[in-house]
């Protein structure tokens, strides 16, 4: 007899950030050994390593808020499927390139990301909550010029000098 798991969305979007959690947290360990090797060069890719992983992290925790804020005003990117997805390619770029462990980290990360977009198909409620869609924002976009999507008939003008 056979069992067969079913699984909600919500159970399948806390799996996926808990293992992308990981992922990252092992990401973050590889740039520190990677660091502690020594190098100038190694310095400096494992700085930008650990920068990617955290600002990935906090967007898959959504902790601290503080932070999240900003990132939603500065860096809403990262919380979209594409946005992820090139951050993960460069991240993934510097891991090929420290030794045996960040290889393997680097496949990880991608077989991740890669994952996640095949949960799309599977599971679109899911997949949803995990990301944003594309230009989700610009619908709620306040403009200092008012509606600037031309019903309006305003159109910005630089100002005049």
């Amino acid at each position: 007899k056979s069992s067969c798991i079913i699984m909600d969305d919500a159970a399948i979007v806390s799996t996926f950030r808990g293992l992308s959690a990981i992922t990252f947290l092992l990401n973050f360990i590889c740039a520190i050994v990677f660091m502690s090797k020594g190098g100038y060069l190694g310095v400096i890719i494992s700085f930008y390593t650990i920068a990617i992983s955290l600002f990935v992290l906090v967007s898959i925790i959504q902790q601290p808020q503080s932070l999240v804020d900003k990132m939603n005003t500065h860096a809403e990117f990262v919380f979209t499927y594409k946005g992820r997805l090139i951050v993960d390619f460069f991240l993934c770029l510097f891991l090929f390139g420290m030794g045996g462990f960040g290889v393997a980290m680097g496949v990880i990360t991608l077989v991740l990301i890669l994952g996640i977009r095949v949960l799309a198909g599977s599971f679109p409620g899911a997949f949803e909550q995990l990301f944003r869609q594309e230009g989700a924002s610009a619908e709620n976009f306040d403009s200092p010029y008012g509606d600037v999507t031309g019903t309006s008939g305003f159109s910005p003008q630089p100002a005049d000098l």
